[in-house]
């Protein structure tokens, strides 16, 4: 489903919620393997992506995470995870995106190899400054902590957070709502954004509108993940709007996981029309074999929105967007105005 169409590639983008362990070429993965004698299934592009890629909907969105496994075997150093970013923001750069916030959760994707958590951020770092130079991009980072690998984990993630809140613009609480109560988490988010960095929750992607009015009250953030449910509930929705609130929407990956029951459905335009700050991102790219400029695609073509909603979908992003006011700015006036 990549698409490089001209009526969507040469429109500058902005894209606020990309999955970094999510974004890995298959032929990278391939090289890695061989590179450090890790067993695959398939060692030809074409039959390694029957196991990485999800191309039909699946049964649930649990389902789908359980296709990381050879994406996170495949996080083997620093070094080669300064690759997967820096290839990351070549596919990025092809198709036009300029504001462009990434997020990796350091617990998941480095225990594997049991990596130091600073030695990598140096990786994306490097890799970042090397892209915002070559690509003219305005790069920043999130750290995820993920429910699935507990409080502990979330206290770990959220300290190191802190400690580089230079680098590390704010905390994402990711990972399948419905199996790890949010109260688990409450302390360790709250405290992240006491420290200044900005949070941001996935909710409402497979569970009800509820979930967001509790993820709302409970954690304060300033951005959701999804949170397409709210369509179910005009408290959600009114709820939203009264606390600006912006939601990062990913159209087709919310279709693979089971989230919406068509593609056609997709609530992304009806959220648009009833005021809510929407903004149109990819997920995971290379699992979900889309870019950006497929989900503008869908956006446009499937769901009936027009070009001129898809740049106020930009316009919210920028405006919500955790990168510093004047680089984001510096970029938003060159390009998008």
């Amino acid at each position: 489903m990549k698409n490089f169409d001209p009526t969507y590639n040469s429109i500058p983008k902005t894209e606020i919620h990309i999955h970094l362990e999510g974004s890995i070429r298959t032929q990278t993965i391939i090289d890695i393997a061989k590179e450090y004698d890790l067993k695959l299934p398939a060692y030809e592009v074409s039959e390694l992506d029957r196991h990485v890629k999800v191309h039909d909907q699946m049964r649930d969105l649990e389902t789908v995470l359980e296709a990381f496994g050879i994406f996170q075997d495949s996080i083997t150093s620093p070094e080669i995870v300064e690759r997967i970013a820096w290839e990351l923001f070549e596919d990025a750069a092809k198709q036009n995106i300029r504001l462009f916030e990434v997020r990796f959760s350091p617990d998941w994707a480095f225990h594997g190899h049991n990596l130091d958590w600073d030695a990598c951020l140096d990786g994306l770092l490097r890799a970042q400054v090397r892209a915002e130079q070559e690509f003219d991009m305005a790069i920043g980072y999130i750290a995820i902590t993920s429910r699935g690998m507990g409080a502990d984990s979330c206290v770990k993630t959220v300290d190191w957070a802190i400690r580089h809140r230079e680098h590390i613009l704010g905390v994402d609480l990711a990972d399948g709502e419905l199996l790890h109560p949010m109260s688990d988490f409450v302390k360790p988010m709250r405290k992240a954004k006491e420290a200044g960095l900005k949070v941001t929750v996935h909710s409402g992607e497979d569970t009800p509108a509820s979930a967001v009015i509790d993820t709302i009250n409970t954690f304060r953030p300033d951005r959701i993940g999804h949170g397409i449910h709210s369509i179910e509930d005009m408290r959600a929705v009114g709820l939203i709007k009264e606390r600006n609130i912006t939601l990062e929407v990913n159209p087709w990956s919310n279709y693979l996981t089971n989230s919406v029951r068509t593609i056609e459905e997709h609530p992304l335009k009806r959220l648009f029309d009833l005021g809510v700050k929407v903004t149109i991102n990819s997920d995971d790219p290379e699992v979900l074999e889309t870019n950006l400029n497929n989900e503008y695609r869908i956006a446009h073509e499937v769901l009936g929105m027009s070009m001129e909603n898809i740049a106020m979908c930009n316009r919210f992003a920028y405006e919500a967007s955790f990168i510093a006011e004047e680089k984001k700015k510096r970029i938003w006036e060159k390009y998008f105005l």
